[in-house]
């Protein structure tokens, strides 16, 4: 273990780390910053990004032991608040950049660092920045993020107002075909919206987690489980039998599966005693942390 003083969005901070521990866990799970997400968790997505030193980095892939003492660090929740935001949080949801919104905080943190290094940069600037250190957005098809990026650095440059950059409310009061912000736009650019992975971080350590299990083989009838084997794997709490499985009426999830007889496409549904095909959700197994 080492000893680590860090100065974390202007809070100073002293950590008992270990060396090979990420800084994005250290952020995540140590400092409750679950605005740092984790995407792909080797560095190709850049929803983990953060200001190190005034340096863009991909927090999945630095561990600590890299982490020089009385490092400056900058995460989302160090850029703007729920109460004060940054322009280039306003200017992402003006325009429409925070839709599912994994992505939108590691990009603005981006952002922020590209404009401290290039106060007026062009479009293809941008572009070229995204691509350098691998921000991805499977939502927006990315022009949103650059209209975003380039009205921010006029807000920031003097060359636009704050005010001139919010959106209006239509005179008549009607938002149909505007670009109101979504609801959720507000808790996407400031990274206070929680995920599955950040509400597990902030739950009771003795919470349960629910592990789907999806079929290896094609058209199988399962028979039975073994629950023996199962309740020796590291974790194992309990198994949620074939007989109390359900059909898939009666549930809201909406899950990225490929069409099957049970599951009739993507979700909704509830674990089946019969695969039909590969990644077929069957019944669930419940496990500790």
């Amino acid at each position: 273990m080492i000893k680590k003083n860090l100065k974390i969005n202007g809070i100073p901070r002293t950590l008992i780390v270990s060396e090979d521990d990420r800084l994005s866990t250290v952020l995540r799970n140590s400092l409750f910053l679950t605005g740092v997400k984790v995407g792909c968790g080797e560095g190709q997505c850049g929803a983990c990004n953060v200001i190190l030193n005034s340096k863009l980095t991909r927090s999945c892939i630095t561990k600590m032991g890299r982490v020089p003492d009385d490092s400056v660090v900058t995460t989302i929740e160090g850029i703007g608040t729920l109460d004060n935001l940054h322009p280039i949080q306003v200017a992402w949801m003006v325009h429409g950049g925070a839709q599912c919104g994994f992505c939108t905080p590691g990009f603005i943190v981006s952002t922020k660092a590209l404009l401290d290094e290039n106060p007026s940069p062009s479009r293809e600037d941008i572009r070229d920045w995204f691509q350098k250190y691998k921000n991805a957005c499977r939502c927006t098809g990315y022009k949103q993020l650059v209209d975003a990026v380039t009205d921010a650095a006029k807000v920031m440059g003097g060359k636009m107002t704050l005010d001139e950059l919010k959106f209006k409310m239509p005179a008549d009061g009607k938002i149909w075909g505007s670009s109101i912000p979504r609801p959720t736009a507000l808790a996407k650019v400031t990274g206070t919206c929680d995920y599955g992975a950040d509400l597990g971080i902030k739950m009771p350590e003795e919470t349960l987690r629910m592990a789907l299990v999806q079929a290896k083989i094609s058209h199988a009838n399962i028979k039975k489980s073994i629950p023996r084997k199962r309740k020796k794997c590291p974790g194992f709490t309990r198994w949620s039998p074939i007989r109390t499985s359900r059909g898939k009426t009666g549930s809201r999830a909406s899950l990225p599966f490929p069409p099957t007889r049970e599951t009739g496409g993507t979700g909704p549904f509830y674990a089946t005693p019969r695969s039909s095909s590969s990644g077929t959700p069957l019944p669930l197994s419940v496990r500790t942390p």
